[in-house]
């Protein structure tokens, strides 16, 4: 009987396609991590209110809730890596039209229906398959690189794209973002991102056991306490982190920090999100039980309360982005690996995309819920800040006062 591969044959063998997953992944995170610093200029340029503007976001995650079971059996029948390919081409394309967006809010929503019926195809869910499938004994690390592609877009993409709106405007930003980011996630996964479903990367070319596809069947999952409690526990993680980070820098900006520093501290939430799921990773290959997953959910607590800026302190602000940062990278690493684990291989893709679709409820109501927040309460948070501010400034003013 062959012994099952060593995770130092499996990163031999399959290191490649980890890293181009990666890169597929980091595009897709890339959706939404980009959106919070279009949010002012697309105010000034049209006069929408954010709740109006980050509508796209929840129709682009919304709709992964209704079709995201679908996209799963597809990836179970055909690999990830048509799915990957195909859907990479044209979210690069989908992306990259928003550079056309007027002032016509039925259009701007249009074209977010378009990214999101395309980027079902880049979803965790096809990359998490396709490693998943090649990876045994060191799936939970290899799962952590590949995952860490959404912490590289949580740290990229604000700087990136603050930059480049500053630079090139906001128009031609959003065809740097698709085109440029798509298109090199695009060629990686062309030519190195193949799953056991390719017959020339099959487990077998290490001369080992192939991987058994057993596992939970749909009702089976459905049915599981232990699977419903991980879908439960993402749905309140992804209802408040992504209303928090879509508008992370704007939240930041309020405290008094100008854009470019906002977009920096913000863009520390991604070093910090690859910590998460390479430490996260490396535990969950070597220890079991439920204390790594319980405090990588809720450490979250800690993040949120330093971005109350009760410190008043550029340091705790981003202390408290980076706790989110980890945390989001933790939470998604092991809502990943515990799938894998609890419903087995034979039907992942359905299973995962069923608990990633409740995952997106979470996000798609998180952004819209807090833009609309701020919209109807933004008049009392900048008359708190203001007189705060003047609170602070205050002992200032009569202490050189007293000096002249």
């Amino acid at each position: 009987m062959q012994q099952p591969a060593s995770a130092a044959q499996e990163w031999r063998a399959h290191w490649p396609m980890v890293f181009a997953g990666m890169m597929g992944m980091s595009f897709y995170a890339m959706i939404t991590y980009h959106f919070g610093l279009f949010l002012e200029p697309l105010q000034q340029e049209f006069g929408w209110s954010r709740g109006q503007i980050s509508l796209g976001l929840t129709i682009f995650t919304g709709t992964a809730v209704l079709v995201g079971p679908f996209v799963g059996a597809l990836i179970d029948r055909f690999g990830s890596r048509k799915i990957g390919v195909a859907g990479l081409a044209l979210s690069a394309l989908s992306v990259a039209s928003l550079s056309f967006a007027n002032s016509s809010l039925n259009q701007w929503y249009g074209l977010w229906v378009a990214i999101a019926c395309t980027a079902l195809a880049v979803k965790s869910t096809v990359w998490g398959a396709g490693v998943s499938s090649l990876f045994s004994t060191s799936r939970s690390m290899a799962l952590a690189v590949m995952l860490s592609g959404s912490a590289i877009a949580q740290f990229c993409a604000p700087i990136l794209a603050n930059w480049l709106i500053l630079n090139k405007g906001w128009r031609e930003a959003y065809q740097w973002l698709g085109l440029g980011w798509g298109g090199i996630a695009l060629l990686l996964v062309l030519f190195l991102f193949f799953d056991a479903h390719d017959q020339k990367k099959q487990v077998s070319s290490l001369n080992a056991a192939p991987v058994l596809m057993g596992g939970l069947t749909v009702a089976e999952a459905l049915r599981n306490s232990q699977i419903l409690r991980i879908a439960g526990a993402n749905v309140l993680m992804s209802l408040v982190g992504a209303g928090v980070s879509v508008h992370l820098v704007p939240i930041l900006s309020g405290t008094g920090l100008d854009r470019t520093h906002a977009a920096a501290i913000a863009g520390t939430a991604g070093i910090a999100g690859i910590a998460g799921k390479l430490l996260t990773g490396w535990l969950l290959d070597r220890y079991q039980g439920s204390l790594i997953p319980f405090t990588s959910f809720a450490m979250a607590a800690a993040g949120y309360a330093l971005l109350l800026n009760r410190l008043d302190s550029v340091t705790a602000l981003t202390v408290g982005v980076m706790i989110l940062g980890y945390a989001s990278g933790a939470g998604l690493q092991v809502t990943t690996y515990l799938c894998s684990r609890y419903a087995g291989l034979r039907n992942f893709g359905k299973i995962f995309a069923t608990i990633g679709s409740m995952m997106m409820l979470g996000t798609s109501l998180g952004p819209w819920i807090a833009g609309a927040i701020f919209d109807a309460t933004s008049s009392q948070c900048h008359a708190s800040f203001a007189s705060r501010r003047k609170s602070t400034l205050r002992p200032t003013i009569r202490r050189t006062r007293r000096s002249r």
